[in-house]
């Protein structure tokens, strides 16, 4: 009877163990990018390239909106994230900046491939800007930022024609149909998405 005993503890356990790993799988962050159809009490209905998604809000919910701004705003102080290429001269040259609000300071802070596309060289740079001078790089004036972050820093050159944008804290009227928005959060057993944070992206230039 003890050999059974132990086996029937075995099973239980993995059973256990079964059901804490499904919980965690159901509590993971998701992100879905698309187009706000509408905005109904504290349901946002969004159009994805995988159909319509509903996410709800609570008084919880972090909504913040992207503003253009001009690459000669980027200043000292500022913690930001960017997307980048290494160059021949050992600095990063910009294809794009986002400059996070202050609350989001110190998110995913560090410097790293780019994991949409770790084969192609880009890099993803979030860290503060310690420096910026205005320069001319092979025909190129920009701004030469040396940001840092804990472990080290980089010289990025932001180039004029690169977007930069910056988000800030903001409330529920900005999710206005046709916005294109990021919506972060876990997924409810009906399917909905709990949302913990919604971005509006900036239209580009």
């Amino acid at each position: 009877m003890a050999p059974m005993r132990i086996k029937l503890a075995s099973l239980v356990g993995a059973a256990g163990l079964l059901w804490v790993w499904i919980v965690v799988l159901h509590a993971q962050t998701t992100t879905t990018r698309g187009k706000v159809i509408a905005l109904k009490g504290s349901d946002l209905i969004v159009t994805t390239s995988d159909g319509d998604v509903k996410a709800v809000l609570t008084d919880k919910t972090v909504i913040r909106a992207e503003q253009l701004i001009k690459f000669s705003d980027i200043a000292p102080g500022m913690y930001l994230g960017t997307t980048a290429t290494k160059q021949a001269d050992g600095n990063f040259l910009a294809s794009e900046v986002h400059v996070f609000s202050e609350d989001q300071r110190g998110t995913g802070e560090g410097h790293r491939p780019l994991g949409s596309a770790p084969q192609s060289g880009a890099t993803m740079t979030n860290a503060n800007v310690e420096r910026v001078e205005d320069v001319a790089v092979q025909n190129i004036k920009g701004r030469l930022m040396t940001l840092k972050y804990k472990g080290g820093e980089v010289k990025v050159l932001v180039p004029p024609d690169a977007p930069v944008v910056s988000r800030v804290v903001t409330d529920r009227s900005v999710l206005k149909a046709g916005a294109e928005v990021s919506v972060q959060g876990t997924r409810n057993t009906d399917g909905a998405l709990a949302a913990s944070q919604i971005t509006v992206r900036a239209t580009q230039r």
